[in-house]
């Protein structure tokens, strides 16, 4: 659907909106999920990309709006509450807000302004509760603090009357910046939240603005009036059209032809297996709509982490995806993330984690004592494992995979448009840093030596807070896995002539050798198995899973796993985890016994037969304790830690505790299939891994393959329970204590902290590249 071109010109000689801006998109994004009690709406074409969610009418939750626009990272956020009877009439009616099909859409008004806009009904008369306007952030800092948020962030009414409400909310600081040696305009940047009531609506207004009219006093008071249920006729319904717009420059997307090879490319060649999943993703209904999820997220200059909270540019997310799904993109996809990623390079050569924009950087900024900066972009470069996942994407792409052939010279002359330097320099700086910081282990290789979170920082990997590590600050995944695919990646770059080397460290491949050889085992736990039945029992009453669970036979071996993290003594948080796939997707040079511990860990968590996995429990050790739920692989067993805190501190209400997070499942099941490739000619992989090496040892161990293979088989049985999740970003579980089964639970309904789910999130569609060895068949099409 087309809409007319407008051009507005203003007194001030400001033109409304771009002409180009103008028509609307035919080929628009345009799909709704349903997902953690919450209908999900997405939209994106050619003038805008936003995201609406609203609580699902079956759900028990106090109804919320929540709308997100990548563009600045803006948006707004509703409550929506029973109004009471002083206000207009009084309606026994149930409060349920729904959005009405056909009506979201991009919308446009004065001064550049463009948004998202619905209408929605309303069943009942309500008022507005807790309504913040703005960045996305300031959002979050409300629904995952226990509803604080700082006062600096409160709206402006900007007018109002019975069918129309304005909520205006301007950027706390917007100067003029020089910024990379470009001047940025004075640019007085907003968000608006919109309220109106469309002609056939019979919805009116009921405002008593607050008596102190500054956005330090009270909000106003704003309701919104319906007729009774009974009265309502055919023809007359009370329908609120919402708007949320912004004079934030909107992205520009990638569609799903844009980021998908095409199945009879030449970079496909006569690879049958991955032209079956490009055709697929075509031609299945299901695929085709994951697809365009993961699209939504997908932009020329950056990919987004997921939705709603994290429209925005995260680094780590961004690479791991990349990884898994490279075979899949085309060379423009994968370079617009690969530069995304170099172009926030910090001038020592970390990586960027998180990118803060639009209003919330300059609230940042402020707080940093450095005002002056308006809201020009804030680079969070606190994370440790995100400097080291950008050269190991970058080798396979120009060395491993038919997309990079012969594309190495343009990209990596590519000019640099958020600094100074071609993309090879800026590479070289980073290459140069993060094997600087490789070094000392590799001379003096102990626990004093290994990468730990920066000084003052209590995060520095995936696993996101303190007790997401069990308050470990020397993390697993970083230090076995990641330091040595840097370092290996790197040494295949510098030898193919497209990088100049590490501040002339010649043998990069012996720096990664010590790491491989001695990081390994500073992180093996063993505890002696009447100890861990013990721990196990006690885990199991604490925290409320069935007896059934443990099992008949007692465990009489040690029970042997790798640490979540090391103290700062260097002592080991004896927490069973899922970052062993790390290990197995980056990894090159992998011991026999890394990989007796992965056949250890997908087994059932925290131990015993599960229903959905029975047709596997032959293959494995009754003494083992493992990860694998019937409805997916949990990220962290606590039961064998002798902190017995951890077991509270790490469970199924926790964000990184006993809960299930789809890119591990997927880095997991990418990863074994990878270490299982080495051994063998795997005609269903789609990925290309070349070994980078001699044959694993453990490729001649017969009884180990069909253990690794078996385990293969539980891990895809336990992803295949819970399918609806499958591209969600996080879900925790509900035990039956009768039938011994667990069930897919909200993480929003449990968290202390109401820390929620995203619908979408970016890692997660690495599932698309993968074929589930079980059935041969990718997953999505079974």
């Amino acid at each position: 659907m087309h809409a007319s071109l407008l051009v507005y010109v203003l007194a001030l000689g400001f033109y409304v909106t771009l002409a180009s801006k103008q028509t609307a998109d035919k080929d628009a994004l345009n799909f709704q999920l349903t997902s953690s009690g919450n209908e999900n709406y997405f939209y994106r074409d050619n003038i805008t990309s936003a995201q609406v969610l609203l609580t699902s009418p079956a759900s028990n939750a106090t109804r919320r709006l929540v709308a997100a626009l990548p563009a600045g990272n803006n948006g707004a956020l509703v409550y929506f509450l029973p109004a009471s009877t002083n206000s207009g009439v009084a309606s026994e009616d149930k409060l349920d807000i729904t959005l009405i099909n056909g009506t979201l859409k991009s919308t446009t008004s004065p001064f550049h302004n463009v948004g998202i806009q619905a209408d929605i009904l309303v069943t009942a008369n309500a008022t507005l509760g807790v309504t913040i306007v703005g960045s996305v952030r300031a959002l979050r800092d409300y629904v995952e603090g226990s509803g604080t948020m700082h006062s600096i962030f409160n709206y402006s009414l900007l007018s109002h009357s019975s069918t129309e409400v304005r909520l205006h909310r301007q950027y706390i600081n917007s100067t003029a910046v020089k910024l990379h040696g470009r001047i940025r305009g004075n640019e007085y940047k907003s968000v608006d939240l919109e309220l109106s009531i469309p002609t056939n609506s019979d919805a009116r207004f009921y405002v008593v603005p607050s008596s102190n009219q500054s956005t330090a006093g009270p909000p106003p008071r704003i309701d919104i009036l319906v007729h009774p249920v009974s009265t309502h006729d055919k023809l007359s319904r009370s329908i609120v059209r919402v708007k949320v717009l912004t004079n934030e420059t909107s992205l520009t997307g990638l569609s799903s032809s844009e980021f998908l090879l095409f199945p009879d490319s030449d970079a496909v060649g006569s690879n049958t297996a991955l032209q079956n999943v490009l055709k697929g993703l075509q031609e299945v209904e299901e695929n085709a709509s994951a697809v365009n999820q993961v699209s939504f997220l997908s932009f020329q200059d950056k990919f987004t982490a997921g939705g709603w909270r994290f429209l925005t540019y995260f680094g780590r997310d961004t690479m791991i995806a990349l990884r898994l799904l490279m075979p899949l993109m085309s060379p423009s996809a994968i370079e617009s993330a690969l530069g995304a990623v170099i172009e926030r390079a910090n001038s020592t050569g970390a990586l960027c984690h998180e990118e803060t924009i639009g209003d919330y950087a300059s609230f940042v900024n402020i707080n940093n004592n450095h005002s002056e900066l308006g809201n020009a972009p804030f680079y969070d470069y606190k994370m440790i494992d995100t400097d080291l996942l950008l050269l190991p994407a970058l080798a396979h792409y120009l060395l491993d995979l038919p997309q990079g052939g012969g594309r190495a010279q343009s990209f990596l002359s590519k000019n640099a448009s958020l600094q100074n330097g071609t993309y090879k320099d800026i590479l070289n700086r980073i290459a140069t840093y993060t094997t600087g910081r490789a070094i000392p282990f590799s001379l003096s290789p102990n626990f004093s030596n290994l990468l730990s979170f920066r000084p003052g920082e209590p995060v520095g990997n995936w696993r996101d807070s303190n007790e997401g590590n069990g308050y470990g600050r020397t993390p697993f995944d970083v230090n076995v896995a990641l330091v040595s695919a840097n370092l290996r990646a790197l040494d295949r770059l510098v030898a193919a002539g497209f990088l100049d080397g590490a501040g002339g460290v010649q043998d990069l491949g012996g720096v990664a050798q010590v790491w491989e050889d001695h990081a390994e085992s500073l992180f093996r736990v063993s505890v002696p198995g009447n100890v861990a039945e013990q721990r196990l029992e006690d885990f199991v009453q604490q925290v409320g899973l069935g007896s059934m669970l443990l099992n008949s036979t007692n465990t009489t071996n040690n029970v042997e796993f790798y640490a979540l993290s090391l103290k700062d003594d260097g002592s080991p948080v004896e927490v069973l985890n899922s970052d062993l796939s790390f290990q197995l997707m980056y990894g090159t040079n992998i011991s026999s016994y890394f990989m007796q511990r992965v056949v250890d860990a997908l087994t059932p968590y925290p131990r015993g037969k599960l229903l959905v996995l029975q047709q596997y429990e032959e293959s494995a050790d009754s003494s083992c304790q493992g990860l694998l739920t019937n409805i997916g692989m949990v990220v962290a067993n606590p039961a064998f830690d002798s902190n017995r805190t951890n077991l509270h501190v790490l469970d199924r209400t926790s964000y990184h505790g006993t809960v299930v997070w789809s890119f591990q499942q997927a880095l997991m099941a990418a990863g074994l299939a990878r270490q299982l490739g080495f051994c063998s000619n795997d005609t269903t992989a789609i990925d290309t891994n070349p070994m980078g090496g001699e044959r694993p040892v453990w490729c001649g161990d017969s009884v180990l393959i069909e253990q690794l293979q078996d385990a293969q088989a539980r891990l895809w049985g336990s992803i295949n329970g819970a399918p609806d999740e499958r591209f969600t970003e996080v879900w925790s579980y509900v035990f039956n204590n009768a039938t011994g089964e667990f069930s897919v639970a909200d993480l929003a309904s449990l968290s202390p902290t109401g820390t929620e789910s995203d619908a979408i999130q970016l890692w997660s569609y690495g599932f698309l590249g993968l074929v589930d060895p079980t059935n041969a068949t990718r997953q999505g099409e079974v």
